[in-house]
């Protein structure tokens, strides 16, 4: 006998009849149990994970299934219920609720007139993935996190204590209420640009940004992710301390703080003496005429607290002639920043272009509305010509609005664009994350890694529910003789060029199953968010960083100073010193000894017991230990082990389960038949009848 029901909920409270309870229990054929499919996981596909649903089946067309349908059979008259939309639903045998999801409506037909709908019910699991996969970034109200980016924060940052513009709310993730510093966003010391000098007594470089660019929290966003979409989880992983050390990179887009920009193009010319001159404004590229005078090639600035910034190479055909550049500007209201008359360098410049080029790369300079500013080149005597056939002559003008906070003229450029699904998957996938449904409440996910969850199950007896008539085995199929485990490569990354091509990538793994009938030749596992990076000493040893360059300068042009690189991960290993002490032009910071260390390992320096965020075993460039505890080997090789293992296949048997059974089990609990252990791969219920069960058997278990 079926004591099932079949409980769902009205998508519209506007239909014409009003469900007293907020409910209707759905007409079943007689004595046909609805056959419920549970899925732990598709252990076939190394990359994606199946939830429970339903075989599709039917209902009959009676008066009580019409009405709650809203009679969407009459193809001639409107319906209020909406196929496209979801239908809650709960599964219950006798008192206990065996299944909770919704309801797609498949398919109506009629026969005789005689009305059957077609149905299939998923588990809520799915609803994750449908309520963030068109989301992105730009989608989160991060606000909370503006703050000024000043040689001061950065520095604060290191410890966990960033100054906030406006105290945090009472649902933050990013800090107690009313807390005015937060720990979720900070600045490592990052190798973002190749200009700058390193030599072994000092590094220095011209501005803040070519070290020190945001990234934040990964658990920030996680937890801002789930909450914007109505979920919350439970996970000893991601809230573990070691997980709380992962952060992910907000390199900026700073277009949308860009009043303007100029560039001279690649080749400019121009003749110089000792009376003062500027470049030759015909080969000037970009810029508005407001802000740039093509006659005197003054600048002037339209806003209160524009950021003037100035760089480039120049290369001069003299040989002993001095060539002084000068920044001249009106400064009324920041006379602090930079004097009147500044002069940016003096050199001789190189006979032939043997030597190196005159760089100019400084600090910035802040003006008032109306103030104006303007480079002037001139010879200490004699006169001196750029050189023609030298394409690395140029010159960049960049000017910024005033405004200095973090958000909106910095994170949501970029990044404001990367899914929030595919962020978040790319954690499982790195982790090899399993996430169950609550069975206390559907929109909270249980999520821990697989190799914490597998184990962590309990022992059922089911000796005397299974028909021992029939035992019938079958290998798994699906296989891959080979199998990559990879980041995605970042293509405009100057350490793709150089550490890749045209070998493999360094830190991947490549497993090989060494089995001869396969299903298919390759299968991978690409963690679609993230690039892996490097890190590296720079200068000399002691002075390690990440180092995310873009490639242009490989090819033979000058570095971006914003270029969208792939998104990276990397732990907080803390504030350590550094070797050399490192400067910027014009900031000021209290300690140049230490800074913030961020690296693919969880400590620095590095342990032989140390967690690294690389698929490989392969060391650090800097250090010396082979990794063991890598993504592959810690998180990973139980699963393709157990997969792959001769001794592994399913067995299909036949068992006769009750609504309790079903409800008591977790899927990873360990089902034992005359002593002999198996694992759980798929179950479909069948109420008062014969379930069918597929089992694994699998080694060691």
């Amino acid at each position: 006998m079926n004591n099932q029901q079949l409980i769902a909920y009205p998508q519209s409270t506007t239909l014409p009849i009003t469900y007293p309870t907020g409910e209707v229990v759905l007409d079943l054929f007689k004595d046909e149990p609805i056959p419920l499919v549970l899925n732990i996981d598709d252990f076939t596909n190394v990359a994606e994970a199946d939830a429970s649903y339903s075989k599709s089946f039917d209902i009959p067309g009676t008066k009580n299934n019409n009405i709650f349908f809203n009679n969407i059979f009459n193809v001639t008259a409107s319906s209020n219920f909406d196929t496209h939309k979801k239908t809650s639903i709960i599964v219950k045998e006798n008192t206990i609720n065996t299944f909770e999801g919704y309801m797609q409506l498949n398919d109506i037909s009629t026969k005789n007139g005689i009305v059957t709908y077609n149905i299939t019910i998923y588990s809520e699991v799915v609803n994750l993935k449908d309520s963030i996969g068109n989301k992105v970034f730009r989608d989160l109200d991060l606000s909370e996190l503006d703050s000024a980016f000043n040689a001061g924060n950065v520095e604060k940052s290191w410890t966990g204590i960033l100054d906030l513009f406006n105290p945090l709310p009472a649902d933050s993730f990013a800090g107690s209420t009313g807390a005015t510093t937060t720990d979720v966003l900070k600045y490592p010391m990052v190798q973002w640009q190749t200009v700058g000098a390193y030599t072994s007594g000092s590094i220095a470089t011209s501005y803040l940004f070519n070290f020190f660019r945001p990234w934040v929290n990964a658990l920030y966003l996680i937890n801002n992710i789930f909450r914007d979409a109505g979920f919350t989880f439970s996970s000893s992983f991601l809230n573990s301390p070691k997980f709380n050390k992962l952060f992910v990179d907000f390199n900026y887009d700073d277009s949308q703080a860009v009043s303007d920009e100029f560039a001279d193009a690649l080749n400019i010319t121009g003749t110089f003496t000792t009376t003062p001159g500027y470049l030759n404004a015909t080969t000037v590229i970009g810029g508005n005429a407001a802000l740039y005078d093509l006659a005197t090639g003054v600048i002037t600035a339209v806003d209160n607290g524009s950021i003037i910034e100035l760089f480039g190479n120049l290369y001069f055909t003299a040989s002993t002639v001095i060539v002084e550049c000068t920044l001249y500007h009106t400064n009324t209201s920041y006379n602090s920043n930079v004097p009147s008359g500044y002069v940016l360098f003096s050199y001789a410049a190189a006979g032939n272009n043997t030597g190196s080029p005159m760089t100019a790369g400084f600090g910035d300079i802040t003006l008032d509305a109306g103030e104006q500013c303007w480079l002037s080149i001139r010879t200490l005597s004699g006169s001196a010509s750029l050189n023609p056939a030298i394409d690395d002559s140029w010159i960049t003008w960049h000017i910024s609005s005033s405004s200095s906070t973090f958000l909106n003229d910095k994170m949501l450029g970029f990044r404001g664009d990367t899914s929030q699904w595919d962020f978040f998957k790319s954690f499982i996938d790195m982790f090899k994350l399993v996430l169950l449904v609550d069975e206390n409440n559907p929109t909270n996910l249980i999520i821990e890694p697989y190799s914490d969850w597998v184990g962590a199950g309990n022992d059922l007896d089911w000796t005397n529910k299974i028909d021992r008539d029939e035992f019938l085995y079958t290998p798994i199929d699906g296989l891959a003789r080979k199998i990559d485990f990879n980041f995605t490569e970042d293509a405009n990354a100057w350490e793709t060029i150089n550490l890749n091509h045209p070998n493999t990538w360094l830190w991947n793994y490549k497993f090989n199953s060494g089995i001869e009938i396969i299903d298919k030749e390759d299968d991978e596992v690409v963690i679609s968010v993230f690039s892996d990076t490097l890190v590296d000493d720079v200068g000399v040893p002691g002075t390690t960083m990440p180092i995310i360059n873009d490639v242009s300068a490989v090819n033979g042009g000058y570095p971006l100073r914003y270029w969208e690189n792939n998104m990276r991960v990397l732990y907080d290993n803390g504030v350590h010193s550094i070797t050399t002490n490192w400067s910027i032009t014009n900031e000021t910071f209290s300690n140049t000894n230490d800074r913030l260390v961020f690296s693919a390992v969880d400590v620095y320096p590095i342990t032989s017991t140390s967690n690294s965020l690389r698929f490989n075993t392969i060391a650090e460039p800097y250090d010396n230990n082979v990794l063991l505890n890598n993504l592959y080997n810690t998180y990973w090789a139980q699963y393709i082990d157990e997969l792959y293992n001769k001794d592994t296949r399913i067995i299909k048997v036949e068992a006769f389960l009750t609504a309790d059974d079903i409800t008591k089990l977790n899927f990873n609990d360990t089902i034992l038949i005359q002593s002999t252990r198996y694992r759980i791969y798929k179950i479909e219920y069948r109420a008062g009848a014969m379930s069918k069960l597929e089992l694994i058997t699998i080694r060691n278990l």
